[in-house]
């Protein structure tokens, strides 16, 4: 697509009869917009294109992560497109096979920032063409609070046999719970980012990149019943959203999750300094990578100013900032600081860890990744299913094979 072509799209000003500047909206929904220092970060793009473009108003809306695909998506499909937006990356693959994102391989080309991408990127691509910008690519892995730990005589687990050990002793010792994780079955994004952590971590998925269903195979048995395993004995809190799970470990009140380095900061500015990023426990030590892209909607109404907003968030300053203030990986190669690293070590074990245990990115099945949310929806109610004692582990398993076998059929 070439944007010279595109028409009064960088600064339109059209004078009222008494010469005033009509003001142009640039609609930009955003989930992180209310998310503490995140919102100033994101407020910076915002003030430079008002400064640069006065005859534009950037209209800003926050929505919440759990609804905002469906917001966008029921926006987009009702006509009324947002200019510029962050996007889940299981969110890339259905908008790109609907065509409703635009091509940025010349606003990258134009921006100078395309040789700093992160190889995440090859998930925004089709056909040779790009769709998305890596806005961050931070790894999900075992973070530890070492105080609970050091309380209950316990190190940090280094296999899931140890994680249920020390859950256990967390739990007779200190009262709190050694082990927390989101499974509110109306959440189902987080049921099933929990299960896969699960799942990749034992070397596994639902499915195969050949459309092959794999749900029922013996080492999902095998993860899916160290799940319920916490929940059935009492060692993990039941019923919580990932809100209130992750609000317990800021409280002291849980030892060790499964997340991403945004559970260290806040639970820094709470006043918790004995916390580290391990390695995960599970047989591959690989789990989901918590992955979000930048998108334009092919229905913009003002595609040279949204890649020019899109520049400034690329730029090696504002991807620093990611970096060092928000402690997570970013969308280019930037590098830290020598003191930000000196004062933040575990931040180096997360770069390690990325590296090294790369796990699935976008929660997207294999061969399913268009088809993605009903799909995971599917699991979900299976899940439910399992974790109510309604079926045996085995018997819900195998009852998803079948399910998802036949709904793979009508495709």
């Amino acid at each position: 697509m070439n944007l010279t072509k595109l028409t009064m799209a960088c600064a339109v000003v059209a004078m009222t009869a008494t010469g005033a500047v009509a003001q142009e909206e640039l609609k930009f929904p955003n989930w992180m917009f209310t998310e503490g220092p995140m919102g100033d970060w994101w407020q910076a793009g915002i003030d430079y294109i008002q400064e640069q473009h006065p005859d534009i108003t950037v209209s800003k809306t926050a929505m919440s992560a759990a609804d905002f695909e469906r917001q966008v998506t029921t926006q987009i499909a009702a006509g009324v497109s947002p200019d510029f937006m962050p996007l889940f990356t299981n969110m890339l693959a259905p908008m790109i096979d609907a065509s409703t994102l635009m091509p940025l391989d010349e606003c990258i080309a134009q921006g100078g920032f395309g040789d700093t991408l992160l190889p995440s990127v090859s998930f925004a691509q089709v056909d040779g063409v790009t769709y998305g910008v890596p806005l961050t690519m931070s790894p999900w892995s075992m973070v530890v609070n070492n105080d609970l730990l050091e309380a209950a005589g316990v190190e940090s687990p280094t296999t899931v046999e140890e994680l249920y050990e020390v859950a256990k002793a967390v739990k007779e010792t200190t009262g709190a719970y050694g082990y927390a994780f989101g499974n509110d079955m109306a959440a189902a994004i987080h049921v099933y980012i929990n299960a896969m952590q699960w799942v990749i971590g034992f070397g596994s998925d639902f499915s195969d990149w050949d459309g092959t269903i794999t749900a029922n195979d013996p080492i999902n048995v095998e993860a899916i019943t160290w799940i319920k395993r916490y929940m059935d004995e009492g060692l993990a809190p039941i019923g919580l959203n990932i809100a209130a799970a992750r609000d317990l470990f800021m409280e002291g009140q849980v030892a060790i999750m499964f997340e991403g380095p945004w559970l260290i900061g806040p639970a820094i500015t709470e006043g918790m300094d004995n916390l580290t990023f391990e390695v995960m426990p599970t047989p591959t030590h690989a789990a989901i990578t918590g992955g979000a892209f930048f998108g334009i909607p092919a229905d913009t109404a003002h595609p040279e100013v949204a890649c020019e907003l899109l520049t400034f968030y690329m730029s090696e300053d504002m991807q620093r900032r990611w970096l060092e203030e928000f402690q997570q990986i970013p969308g280019t190669s930037v590098q830290p600081s020598d003191e930000f690293l000196a004062a933040n070590p575990w931040v180096a074990d997360m770069v390690e860890i990325a590296a090294k245990y790369p796990g699935g990115i976008g929660y997207a099945p294999p061969g399913y990744v268009v088809q993605s949310a009903e799909f995971r929806q599917i699991v979900v109610d299976a899940l439910s299913e399992i974790f109510s004692d309604a079926v045996s582990v085995e018997e819900g398993l195998d009852r998803l094979q079948s399910r998802l076998e036949t709904w793979a059929l009508m495709l």
